[in-house]
């Protein structure tokens, strides 16, 4: 847990794939990463539990969010 939260306090931005928002520690990484500065997305099927605690949420299957997703940050 040491190192996770040593990541989350260096990371730049924080991408949640597929969660329920509910389960922690897991559910508390985007406030930390938040705290530190990062710009948090969730990628989604849905809005999960913890939807209002990031910057952007893109909803629907991961076979297409992430593709595209992973595309726009290669495209800059």
């Amino acid at each position: 847990m040491e190192a996770i939260f040593s990541a989350l306090s260096d990371c730049g931005r924080f991408v949640s794939i597929g969660t329920s928002g509910h389960v922690y520690p897991a559910a508390g990484f985007v406030g930390a990463a938040a705290g530190h500065g990062a710009e948090t997305i969730e990628l989604n099927l849905e809005p999960s539990a913890g939807t209002s605690r990031f910057d952007r949420s893109i909803q629907g299957p991961a076979t297409v969010v992430v593709p595209a997703f992973v595309q726009s940050l290669l495209a800059g």
